[in-house]
């Protein structure tokens, strides 16, 4: 019956379905990270990254997220980065500073357990669109949810939390920055990354405070539907041991039922979640 599951999920997708585990991560910095299975938990800071490169077009990274311990005023967050070939797997953001500057898609970075952020970082610059400073979109969000970042076959980024859309509209990503994104990611790669610190948070109506040593979110069932194209492959999620397996599939399901149903209660046609090229995604509309 598992094995019939599997095949069926594994159907949904044209890629591999990768939950990288174990090996398939590093610990960038801190004391207290501790990776289990298909994700990890952070107490305080620290930093993880994958091991692997993604090429996402067509594809989607999903992930549960608990952040009912974290802290306001600190950032706990999960995004890609694309370094090139000469580093990878070394590290590399989109802002200026001690490491090299590079694509960064920050697919959340939240205010503790409060306030969720999406940007886009296509231009190492400060002008205009994409830039340092990115595109943005917000949402608040808290304690346990599931996050899901689709990246259509030409490049845009569409972020859910529990099915429902964070629309990245200030400003709206331009044409040129969808098609970077697609170079990159077909190129060079998304790596994962995740880590908690404190020195900027999106801003909301959230609690302050900043207390980053009593700070402490989780990231559980990482799935990556996609193709690698630096690093090793990680583990595929067939090969996942339990619990992990029947977690992570468990979720896959339930993120499914809940895209639909926001589907239907929105009146978007089913294929936005399996379009080429997302309808509305250049516009920014709001539906």
């Amino acid at each position: 019956m598992m094995l019939l599951v599997l095949l069926s999920l594994a159907a949904l997708t044209n890629a591999e379905m990768y939950c990288p585990s174990d090996g398939d991560w590093t610990i960038r910095y801190g004391d207290n990270v501790r990776i289990s299975g298909n994700g990890w938990t952070i107490a305080g800071n620290g930093g993880v990254n994958g091991n692997a490169a993604f090429n996402m077009l067509g594809g989607y990274v999903q992930f549960d997220i608990d952040t009912s311990a974290a802290q306001g005023g600190v950032n706990n967050n999960f995004y890609t980065v694309s370094p090139e070939s000469w580093l990878f797997p070394n590290y590399c953001d989109i802002q200026p500073n001690d490491s090299p500057q590079c694509m960064e898609m920050d697919i959340m970075e939240n205010n503790g357990n409060c306030l969720t952020q999406t940007t886009w970082h296509t231009w190492p610059n400060y002008n205009g669109g994409c830039d340092c400073n990115g595109c943005v979109g917000q949402a608040y969000a808290s304690n346990h949810r599931t996050m899901k970042a689709e990246f259509s076959g030409d490049g845009w980024m569409i972020t859910t939390i529990n099915g429902a859309r964070v629309y990245v509209n200030n400003p709206t990503p331009s044409s040129s920055a969808k098609d970077y994104v697609a170079q990159q990611s077909r190129n060079i790669g998304l790596q994962l990354q995740s880590s908690q610190w404190t020195g900027w948070v999106p801003d909301g109506n959230c609690p302050g405070g900043g207390w980053l040593d009593g700070s402490v979110f989780t990231i559980s069932n990482v799935v990556v539907s996609g193709t690698v194209v630096q690093g090793s492959a990680p583990r595929r999620c067939y090969d996942l041991e339990e619990p992990y397996r029947s977690q992570t599939f468990a979720s896959i399901r339930k993120y499914k039922m809940l895209q639909e149903k926001f589907a239907e209660q929105n009146q978007i046609p089913a294929s936005f979640y399996n379009a080429t090229s997302h309808p509305f995604a250049s516009t920014g509309k709001m539906l």
